[in-house]
């Protein structure tokens, strides 16, 4: 019983490590809005601060020194209908939540001098996070409430262009995180209310690309992102009746997930002057993700008599890929460029795993997006992103690895991004 109850009442605080809203898993990729507008085809291309998490060869290729600053808003919506295991249909909203993560890009490209070719750079991103709420008394209280994940990659990077056709670039990941959770006890009467907080020890790991010019109309990258590993110390709180006080004190707990690792490979295309079009296939190695485990400093092993122990939950996440395809059209005349895009992102949650926290499913995105040089030192890209997720159903979660909450999800994802860029 104390595992089976601790599984229950844990469970989410597993999941709220893999909330998301843009793309498959819970990875984000809109870190600017010229390569959003693009569908994120741009790691041949890469030629804005974005670089340094697009493809950080890209660098090189850029002039003198850039701040790029800017933030995307997404706004998910999901519905929830069941639980069919229960014999119900009914329709569950998940409440409206905005988020807004930002980017940040200063870098520096040398072009003249003993240094030509050689840059340098710094990025803020925010490659993994999000999060959902429910209404307090939906019917999957007792799985999620609510849950927010946030992780920020500082990330110092160089670069150096052997010549005008081959750059190379190497950059650093160092990621700072934190969690959140709200959720509901119902195996006890009265109910009990969960909340987990907890923050990340600093983690580490690398990004690399390549970049080749073979031709003047074709552009070809390549980049890696490495597995990162979060460790996270929170404390739990289960807000329990002075009847349950000693059984559920709460208290520390330890958990950890490795972030997967990732490449990008590109190719661009010029088929005519002022137009570039891009094909990416990305590949995310979410196999990583295969069971998430959760130590409590006090359970019941340790300390006899309390209901709290430590669990395992198996994720068993499996390995996919995004198919991406942008475009970007120049008016200089105008000082404008126009953008457009279309991505496939399969998704990697497996039936037995799908749940409100994170509600995955393949899905289509379509980006539209517009550049604008407001002055010859200053340029200002926005970009839409409408992201239909295709509704998905499962009966696989009643299974003894499952949440016990089968039924249908449906959904869609809006995003909008802005940037300025400024060169001096």
């Amino acid at each position: 019983m104390n595992r089976t109850l601790l599984f229950s009442a844990l469970l989410c605080f597993s999941i709220a490590l893999s909330s998301q809203a843009s793309a498959g898993g819970f990875q984000l990729n809109e870190h600017g809005a010229r390569a959003m507008a693009q569908a994120g085809a741009f790691a041949a291309r890469a030629n804005d601060g974005s670089a340094i998490f697009f493809n950080p060869a890209g660098l090189s290729y850029l002039r003198g020194t850039q701040l790029m600053l800017g933030a995307t808003l997404i706004t998910p919506s999901y519905t929830y209908y069941g639980p069919s295991n229960l014999n119900s249909n009914e329709a569950w909203e998940m409440n409206n939540k905005m988020f807004y993560p930002p980017n940040a890009y200063l870098t520096h490209t040398w072009t003249d001098g003993v240094l030509k070719g050689l840059a340098a750079g710094i990025g803020l991103t925010t490659p993994y996070g999000l999060g959902t709420e429910w209404d307090d008394d939906w019917i999957g209280r007792a799985v999620t409430r609510e849950i927010e994940l946030q992780t920020f990659y500082v990330m110092p990077t160089v670069s150096y262009a052997v010549n005008e056709w081959v750059a190379i670039g190497i950059g650093a990941n160092i990621v700072i995180s934190n969690v959140m959770l709200r959720r509901a006890v119902t195996n006890f009467d009265p109910t009990m209310d969960l909340e987990l907080e907890g923050d990340g020890d600093l983690a580490y790991s690398f990004n690399a690309g390549i970049m080749l010019r073979p031709t003047e109309d074709i552009a070809l990258g390549f980049t890696y992102r490495a597995e990162t590993q979060l460790d996270f110390e929170g404390t739990a709180n289960f807000n329990p009746p002075s009847s349950l006080e000693s059984f559920f004190p709460g208290g520390d707990v330890t958990t950890g997930i490795a972030l997967p690792a990732t490449w990008f490979a590109a190719i661009a295309y010029s088929p005519m002057e002022n137009l570039d079009i891009e094909f990416d296939y990305q590949f995310i190695g979410w196999s990583s993700y295969d069971k998430l485990a959760i130590d409590f400093a006090e359970d019941g092993e340790n300390t006899p008599g309390l209901l709290q122990n430590d669990v395992s939950s198996p994720k068993d996440y499996e390995d996919t890929f995004i198919a991406r395809l942008g475009a970007e059209y120049r008016l200089p005349v105008l000082g404008l460029a126009l953008r457009g895009g279309y991505f496939f992102d399969n998704n990697p949650v497996p039936d037995k795993s799908l749940e409100p926290l994170l509600p995955d499913s393949d899905r289509h995105g379509l980006n539209i997006g517009v550049g604008i040089d407001i002055l010859p030192d200053i340029t200002l890209d926005l970009a839409y992103l409408h992201l239909f997720l295709m509704d998905r159903t499962t009966d696989q979660t009643t299974n003894p690895e499952g949440v016990h909450l089968d039924g249908m999800y449906s959904g869609s994802v809006n995003l909008m991004a802005l940037n300025i860029t400024y060169a001096f």
